[in-house]
């Protein structure tokens, strides 16, 4: 036993003798300049990583900015109106009003034309023929007294004066239309012949421009 024992001593001893000292793991020492070098690498590559970020940021933006501050379209204009044109326009409207609203007035009972109204359809005619384009129904028109029928009738023939006076003037037949509406629409109520003389008309209305 004693041997035994001697013996791996021995061997134990040995072991130690080859193994030779025990080695102490050591960490890796930067010289100075290697550290400072490796330090300034990396402060430049976070700078230029910062610097790009920023760089993508402004363009978005701007250009979102841009995009929002962008004006609509501008409408297209029509096209300018010379002060002629102004001047045509304003007196071709005036001239239109009084030929409609401008009416041919009749005695009581009566459709034949005086010479006041002959002389406005003389006016009437003559802007007729500067617009050829035009077409008129002529409304004969009478007072509230007498009978429908009587008055439709006295409201045809007054109408239907007038027409042929605009053909004597030149004025083509398929431009004029002669209607009646008797007393049905008055443009004053009451009684008294002033009054009642405003009823008995020929008002001349532009259908067609």
């Amino acid at each position: 036993m004693v041997g035994v024992s001697l013996g791996m001593a021995a061997a134990l001893k040995g072991e130690r003798s080859n193994a030779g000292p025990r080695q102490i793991p050591t960490a890796t020492v930067f010289k100075g300049g290697d550290m400072q070098n490796a330090l300034v690498k990396l402060i430049a590559t976070v700078f230029l990583i910062a610097m790009l970020a920023v760089s993508c940021a402004t363009t978005s933006s701007t250009t979102t900015s841009e995009e929002m501050a962008a004006p609509d379209p501008a409408p297209v204009e029509a096209a300018a109106i010379s002060p002629a044109e102004q001047e045509d326009r304003r007196r071709y409207e005036i001239e239109r009003n009084r030929f409609t609203y401008e009416d041919i007035f009749f005695a009581k009972n009566q459709h034949r034309l005086d010479q006041q109204a002959r002389d406005l359809l003389d006016w009437k005619a003559d802007w007729l023929m500067a617009h050829p384009q035009l077409k008129v129904v002529i409304e004969g028109h009478c007072g509230e007294g007498g009978n429908p029928e009587g008055n439709m009738a006295l409201g045809l023939r007054r109408a239907g004066e007038v027409k042929g006076y605009l053909l004597h003037k030149g004025v083509a037949r398929d431009r004029l239309t002669a209607i009646s509406y008797g007393n049905e629409q008055p443009v004053a109520r009451g009684e008294g012949e002033e009054i009642q003389a405003k009823n008995r008309r020929v008002r001349l209305m532009i259908v067609e421009d």
